[in-house]
């Protein structure tokens, strides 16, 4: 299963890679209003992977506490026997 980080990183790929090309286009035939939306559809992208870069990090800071917290308490459960 794909966790939401990594959808997030690549539908803002594929919106960077998409605005790219349309701000080019746009560009190439003077179309200014299709140049602008790529300009924005590419800032939509970055922000989507940001989102899901920070949505990982975040996903991998709570299993690093949980993985500390279970080794904690197997080391209370040797020191006191139980």
């Amino acid at each position: 299963m794909t966790d939401g980080s990594t959808k997030d990183k690549a539908k803002g790929q594929a919106n960077q890679a998409v605005g790219s090309a349309r701000e080019k286009v746009g560009g190439a035939i003077g179309n200014d209003k299709m140049e602008a939306k790529g300009t924005e559809q590419q800032a939509k992208g970055q922000a989507q992977e940001t989102t899901g870069k920070a949505k990982g990090a975040v996903k991998d800071a709570a299993n690093s506490v949980k993985d500390a917290a279970g080794k904690a308490a197997d080391k209370v459960k040797d020191a006191t026997g139980r």
